[in-house]
């Protein structure tokens, strides 16, 4: 029985030497598998490590700036190579300059309203042996004061649009020239392109005639004519329909009295060099010479005047009409035409009325 309960008792002592030992096992294998996770962690942060040192150098090294510069450099160095070939070479000849444009005369119309005439002249010409292709001369009319800016600026606009008509001829003119010689290597044609501006007034209107001719070959060669009358005070534009209520009636009886006229003074001048055995023509002859017809004329315009500082003291104008590039006039006493003219047509034609309060 003793040895019964010794051995009890050594049972009871191993058992609890057990328990005793696997309970420290327990708190060891804890602390190694926390151990193991932080050496884990450990050998997991250490790679990362190297990786973010050596991430700058592979960039650094990856970035050839180097070689980078020296391909521009290589780059740069061609474009700066033809620099030296790029000397301008100066034409023989420049672009076509106006060679003179300083010749104006100034007239005074009234106290307030003067006009410039100026007298130009220009050329175009091949680029390697100065012949000249076009030449471009005659005058402009530029209206250079007035008391009222806006009749001034109205006026030019107009005027000035048929000389742009007549430059741009010139340049067309000059194109087709230099043209036909790039073909042949000969200047055939030298044209020239001449523009003219004649203005008469009274004082209170100003009638300007306006012309550019062609002078080329025959089928480019011709004459173009307008007319423009202008209200000096009020800078409005004159026409048959503002100075009369009928300016139909008031176009034929204005042609019918330019024909008649013409015809009249052919008479006289026929008569007047037979006196003096200047020619041979009888009055015959004189009916049957190419005098329009008054349905002839392409144009039929009336201006005030004669020109003459002293306007304002007459009722005279002057009946313009054209045919085949041929200007064709007469003076005649507006006065004739009263009644086919309005109150205005009156008061700007017979400029004694224009300080009447009533008109």
């Amino acid at each position: 029985m003793k040895i019964e309960g010794n051995k009890l008792v050594a049972l009871l002592i191993s058992a609890g030497m057990t328990t005793t030992f696997l309970a420290a096992c327990t708190i060891n294998t804890d602390e190694l598998g926390q151990g193991i996770s932080e050496l884990g962690n450990a050998f997991v942060s250490q790679p990362e490590e190297p990786e973010e040192t050596t991430a700058p150098a592979k960039t650094e090294e990856t970035e050839p700036e180097p070689t980078v510069s020296e391909t521009e450099e290589t780059t740069v160095a061609p474009t700066a190579t033809p620099t030296p070939s790029a000397t301008p070479t100066p034409s023989p000849t420049p672009l076509p300059q106006r060679v003179d444009f300083s010749e104006y005369t100034e007239i005074e119309l009234t106290d307030t309203f003067i006009v410039t005439v100026e007298e130009f002249g220009e050329g175009s010409y091949t680029d390697d042996d100065n012949n000249m292709l076009a030449a471009f001369e005659g005058n402009r009319l530029v209206v250079t004061e007035a008391s009222n800016e806006n009749v001034r600026d109205s006026i030019n606009i107009i005027v000035n649009g048929f000389y742009l008509e007549a430059e741009g001829v010139y340049n067309r003119m000059t194109a087709k020239a230099e043209a036909q010689y790039k073909l042949t290597g000969v200047v055939e044609t030298v044209y020239g392109i001449t523009v003219d501006f004649q203005y008469v007034t009274n004082g209170r209107v100003l009638s300007v005639l306006m012309s550019y001719e062609i002078d080329g070959t025959e089928e480019d060669s011709k004459t173009v004519f307008d007319f423009a009358s202008f209200d000096m005070l009020t800078g409005q534009y004159i026409t048959f329909a503002s100075v009369s209520n009928d300016p139909s009636a008031l176009e034929r009886t204005l042609r019918a009295g330019l024909e008649n006229s013409l015809k009249t003074q052919a008479v006289i001048d026929s008569a007047t060099n037979k006196e003096t055995d200047e020619t041979e023509e009888t009055t015959e002859t004189v009916e049957n010479s190419k005098i329009p017809a008054a349905s002839d004329f392409e144009m039929i315009y009336i201006a005030p005047g004669p020109a003459t500082t002293k306007a304002v003291e007459n009722s005279l104008a002057t009946v313009y009409g054209i045919k085949d590039g041929v200007i064709y006039s007469t003076v005649v006493d507006i006065n004739t035409y009263s009644e086919l003219l309005n109150r205005y047509g009156m008061s700007v034609c017979v400029v004694q009325l224009q300080d009447d309060t009533d008109l």
